[in-house]
């Protein structure tokens, strides 16, 4: 054999070794990762923000409305019962009498209802007052007894009053008055004696009350419960 095909022969296995053994150094390809059955394979998601719904603003005082209550009925003297009243004048350094101007009666429907007597004077000061039940009406000057419609009796007494002027002259604008309500069936006045103005009013029933003094001009506001 020719000495050029010998070497070759001889060779031959070790450059077969030598190439084998290089496979090991190159870089292999990341490996693919097969799902098998009944694993789902993961699939990254994104997920975006959450939609947000713009909520109009509330302030403090709009979160609860109050309704406002009718003239008369703001701050009484106290809650409603069946109790005498007594007040004070508004002010107590004056002289002579202060004039009762009028006389009303309504109805109001605050907290289930109420029937409303208002005594309005003149000036800007309001007479001391006591209102109660009484057993019965009279009038005071006589005692004579004053049949009133109703089952109760409710009197309003005012001090330092009078519903006439010097001149003898009537200055209220009436001195009975049907009630138009559930509760009040009628009021009448029952004296105007020596510095003493006083009505009574026929109530259907001995109902709570409750009384409020109220300024421009001075009045006193009686509401019976209906």
């Amino acid at each position: 054999m020719p000495k050029r095909l010998l070497l070759l022969a001889l060779a031959f296995p070790f450059l077969f070794a030598l190439a084998a053994c290089g496979d090991d150094d190159e870089p292999k390809p990341p490996a693919t990762r097969t799902a098998t059955a009944g694993t789902p394979t993961p699939v990254p998601t994104t997920v975006a923000p959450a939609a947000t719904t713009a909520r109009p603003s509330v302030s403090p005082s709009a979160s609860a409305t109050a309704s406002v209550p009718a003239d008369g009925t703001v701050d009484p003297l106290g809650p409603p019962s069946t109790n005498p009243v007594t007040t004070k004048p508004t002010r107590e350094d004056f002289t002579g009498n202060l004039l009762l101007r009028e006389v009303r009666i309504g109805v109001h429907p605050e907290l289930g209802g109420w029937d409303r007597i208002v005594f309005e004077f003149t000036g800007t000061i309001l007479p001391g007052a006591t209102v109660a039940y009484r057993e019965k009406a009279s009038e005071c000057g006589s005692g004579k007894d004053v049949r009133l419609g109703g089952t109760a009796v409710l009197d309003v007494r005012f001090e330092h009053a009078a519903a006439h002027d010097d001149a003898g002259k009537v200055t209220v604008n009436a001195t009975q008055i049907q009630g138009p309500g559930k509760t009040i069936v009628e009021a009448r006045q029952t004296c105007d004696f020596e510095g003493v103005v006083g009505w009574d009013m026929g109530v259907a029933g001995k109902q709570p009350f409750k009384v409020t003094t109220l300024t421009n001009p001075p009045r006193l506001v009686v509401d019976v419960k209906q």
